[in-house]
């Protein structure tokens, strides 16, 4: 397959400087009297981009994708490396980048194709796609000053897509506007992606990257940390940004070692914790039948979702529970011990308990976190939290069949045919007759 797309050896540098004057000074001295900070927003990144082919570029904040995706673009110079392209690129950048605010939307569509190379009878044979894509109506005719990012991120994406480039660069653009819009963006890049168009794809969603792209790069730092199969580089993606809320919350993290001597198991991981420390999760884990940690779990099959607790004082019936969120923060299923019917009475000081949630996982297909907690009584007087961890545990769901929605009802299907063609013609023949 040929190559559409080449990046060698691209670095980009700013500098920074505490106060403008101190620009001033440097320009006048020639570089002499040094003041400013530098900034290296990527650092010696290569790669190719087979022809057809969508790539995701995922990562944190600040790790280089806008820039990246401004110097294929060509809006930005590199400091140092070049980037070769074979064919039209269309850009849908970061929300503000492209359009002139003052000019109405149709003289930014004009504008706007005009750089691509289009004639002004082109982009007139074009402007019916556009206006019908964009669906703003008359503020077509308004200044972009006045549009809401929602339609700003309609006209361009409209744009973009319209103007049949054989290079398409999108920059999170597709998580503004409303969900019949998305839905519609979707649509016409799987539309151009069946045309052979190729694509990278900026973006923080780790379904959208999963689904559209075949291949994935991870940036951290300026650099690329991974490059492959969209499945194994969100894997590294979570791990990294896990590891950066452990780092942030580490201070939090010094009540992991009270019990660590009297029992053996992994360190606790998570994104967020609370509690009275009255009592303390050691540890979560989520395990298969044959009670073997796993992360991957194939929707329907039997999942035990495993804590170890201990207790720093006597407890009267504590209740431990658990929460499964997915990627959107929607609470998709939750119970504890109490609504089990499970009752301990009383924990003492010092004490170690095992607690176990088996369950058929039957979710759909997304990665979810699992949170933990062990909490007093809702009935109790004054409902306290003993410890609750977020984040402690991830799982992704799979299936060797497509499911949509949050769940997996596991529903099976039957068809049978109850008329044929001819049969209906012999009754219309009858009717006739009558």
């Amino acid at each position: 397959m040929s190559i559409a797309l080449r990046v060698e050896g691209v670095s980009k540098q700013y500098r920074i400087y505490d106060r403008p004057s101190d620009r001033l000074k440097e320009t006048l001295t020639r570089g002499l009297l040094k003041r400013h900070r530098e900034f290296w927003a990527l650092r010696d990144v290569s790669f190719e981009v087979e022809r057809g082919t969508t790539v995701g570029i995922i990562g944190p904040n600040g790790c280089g994708k806008s820039t990246l995706l401004q110097i294929i673009a060509g809006t930005l110079e590199p400091t140092h490396g070049r980037v070769w392209r074979d064919g039209r690129v269309s850009a849908l950048l970061e929300l503000g980048a492209g359009f002139n605010p003052e000019f109405t939307g149709i003289e930014n569509i004009f504008m706007s194709a005009a750089l691509m190379g289009f004639s002004r009878a082109e982009t007139e044979r074009l402007l019916p796609a556009i206006e019908r894509f964009a669906e703003i109506g008359d503020f077509i005719h308004q200044p972009v000053k006045t549009y809401s990012s929602g339609m700003y991120v309609r006209l361009a994406f409209a744009v973009a897509v319209s103007v049949d480039p054989q290079i398409l660069l999108v920059d999170e653009a597709l998580a503004v506007g409303d969900a019949i819009f998305q839905h519609r963006c979707m649509r016409r890049i799987r539309e151009m992606q069946e045309r052979g168009t190729t694509i990278l794809f900026v973006s923080h969603d780790p379904a959208a990257v999963r689904h559209l792209c075949s291949r994935a790069i991870l940036l951290n730092d300026g650099k690329i940390m991974a490059d492959g199969d969209p499945r194994e580089t969100l894997s590294v993606y979570r791990r990294l940004i896990l590891d950066r809320e452990e780092h942030y919350d580490s201070d939090q993290t010094d009540r992991d070692s009270i019990a660590a001597a009297s029992f053996s198991s992994p360190s606790l991981r998570y994104v967020r914790r609370h509690g009275d420390g009255s009592a303390q999760i050691i540890n979560l884990e989520v395990l298969n039948s044959a009670h073997v940690p796993v992360t991957v779990v194939e929707t329907g099959e039997e999942i035990l979702i495993r804590a170890h607790v201990h207790f720093n004082r006597d407890i009267v019936k504590p209740v431990f529970g658990f929460i499964i969120i997915n990627r959107h923060g929607v609470h998709v299923y939750g119970t504890n011990t109490e609504q089990q019917g499970t009752d301990l009475h009383l924990v003492r000081q010092g004490s170690i308990v095992e607690v176990t949630f088996s369950f058929n996982c039957w979710l759909g297909t997304d990665i979810y976190s699992i949170s933990f907690a062990v909490h007093s009584s809702a009935l109790s007087a004054k409902p306290t939290a003993y410890d609750w961890v977020d984040g402690a545990a991830f799982i992704r769901i799979t299936s060797p069949i497509l499911i949509e929605g949050l769940v997996n009802l596991n529903a099976t299907a039957t068809a049978r045919v109850i008329s044929s063609t001819n049969h209906l013609q012999a009754e219309q023949r009858c009717l006739k007759t009558i």
